[in-house]
């Protein structure tokens, strides 16, 4: 029983010391323009974050990765984003949806910052992104109306 307990209790510590926390990112303030540009990583490791991990999991740094990526979204001097109707038309009023979108549009102007992209390259990639990830039931993602029709011509 006492190894059976110290196994339990090394995997516990094991799991936390090697999961992700995103703590720092919860009340995290941009200062100035340097600070939204130190932070691009940053705003890449929660998008990848979220695309990575599936619904259900710690929504907690789901949340917290969200809010982190839109609160760079809203004040970079570097990058506009627009979400037109088409884009709400393609969520469906779903928070969660609307969370991934953001997250891919931002993941996709920082990963291919060397390349100018017209708004229509970004809401295709965000928008193949969201696809995938719902498309994968792992992940525990209701996808929209929009989002099922595309999955099943797949």
């Amino acid at each position: 029983m006492k190894n059976y307990l110290l196994f339990f209790t090394l995997s516990v510590c094991t799991l936390s010391a090697f999961g992700q926390d995103f703590q720092e990112f919860q009340d995290y303030k941009f200062k100035n323009k340097e600070s939204y540009k130190t932070n691009e990583n940053n705003v890449i490791k929660c998008a990848n974050y979220l695309f990575e991990n599936p619904s259900d999991a710690s929504e907690l740094n789901r949340l917290t990765s969200v809010q982190f990526i839109m609160n760079w979204m809203e004040g970079t001097p570097d990058y506009t984003f627009s979400i037109s109707s088409a884009t709400m038309d393609f969520i469906k009023g779903n928070n969660d949806l609307l969370g991934l979108y953001l997250a891919a549009m931002s993941k996709t102007v920082l990963e291919k910052s060397n390349e100018k992209l017209k708004d229509e390259d970004i809401h295709a990639a965000a928008q193949k992104m969201l696809v995938d990830y719902c498309g994968d039931k792992n992940n525990n993602m209701k996808p929209s109306k929009a989002i099922k029709k595309i999955l099943k011509k797949k």
